[in-house]
């Protein structure tokens, strides 16, 4: 009986021995986790040039694009601003540059979707509708920007998890991603989809 008894007490450290070191191992591949999404979401930036150098803000917001008119420049310009203010996650920041873009519209003839998107960028605080309006924007643009570049190119940049993966597009004067739909929760998710010259 004794020998029955030492042979369960035996058998029961050797399966919680094996609980601990199966719970730890758990929990060191769940810290691996993050890491593994993050080189995924590296990897689908693929049109990205490695040997390149890391361009700032400020590089990747100046344009090669030359307008055939300068009130298209300027509001492209502002358009600019403000998906780098969504890329920072700044609601502020696109406030301000939706309005700049408001008044600089003023007196052309642009389509109402572009006031209108631009309108609700300036009047909204919470960033996720500055997004949904950016959307809109971004369609708007497209309209304006066919045929108004004299030179230089711009890149229709595409994020296939946007909106629930509904998916959605921005312009960039860079070939480097910013998702101005994610920020800094997937920086560099997307890829380009066309070039416009």
């Amino acid at each position: 009986m004794n020998k029955q008894v030492k042979n369960v007490m035996v058998l029961a450290a050797v399966v919680g021995s094996l609980s601990l070191v199966s719970c730890r191992e758990a929990k060191e591949e769940d810290s691996a986790t993050p890491m593994q999404n993050e080189m995924h979401q590296e990897n689908m930036d693929h049109d990205m040039d490695r040997d390149e150098p890391m361009m700032d803000d400020q590089d990747m917001d100046a344009t090669s694009a030359k307008f055939k008119d300068d009130k298209t420049a300027e509001i492209y310009n502002h358009y600019i601003a403000i998906k780098s203010a969504l890329v920072k996650t700044d609601a502020t920041m696109a406030q301000d540059h939706a309005k700049m873009m408001i008044a600089s519209i003023e007196n052309t003839e642009v389509n109402a979707g572009l006031v209108s998107a631009a309108r609700n960028i300036s009047t909204s605080s919470d960033v996720n509708k500055q997004r949904e309006a950016f959307s809109q924007l971004t369609a708007s643009m497209e309209t304006l920007l066919n045929g108004a570049i004299a030179s230089g190119e711009i890149y229709k940049q595409y994020c296939p998890m946007a909106f629930e993966g509904k998916g959605d597009y921005w312009f960039s004067n860079s070939k480097e991603i910013r998702n101005p739909y994610y920020g800094d929760k997937m920086l560099k998710c997307g890829r380009i989809e066309a070039t416009i010259k």
